[in-house]
């Protein structure tokens, strides 16, 4: 399994660049919005933003021993809707 670190006490910006899966799509497309949620509940996700075609929301709370799914969802100006995860792991470094 892959995963990302998170540390219980920091904030961290987490994203996902759409880049190839737009310019795949014909014609090429681009985000119209974005939407981020995270299991099991307790981290609190903020700032969410879309530049270009990058994704990102900053990650806090999270709980020292467990694994999170992060996960983004995309509405394209075609109507195209996607959604990508990232793991990640929260320990203390």
């Amino acid at each position: 399994m892959s995963y990302r670190l998170i540390d219980p006490q920091e904030i961290l910006d987490y994203g996902i660049d759409w880049s190839a899966f737009l310019a795949e799509q014909q014609p090429a497309d681009s985000i119209t919005s974005s939407s981020w949620d995270i299991l099991p509940a307790g981290p609190v996700l903020s700032g969410d933003s879309v530049v270009g075609d990058v994704s990102r929301v900053f990650v806090a709370g999270a709980s020292s021993g467990r694994f999170y799914q992060l996960t983004n969802r995309i509405t394209t100006g075609q109507g195209r809707t996607a959604e990508r995860s990232i793991t990640l792991r929260c320990e203390n470094r």
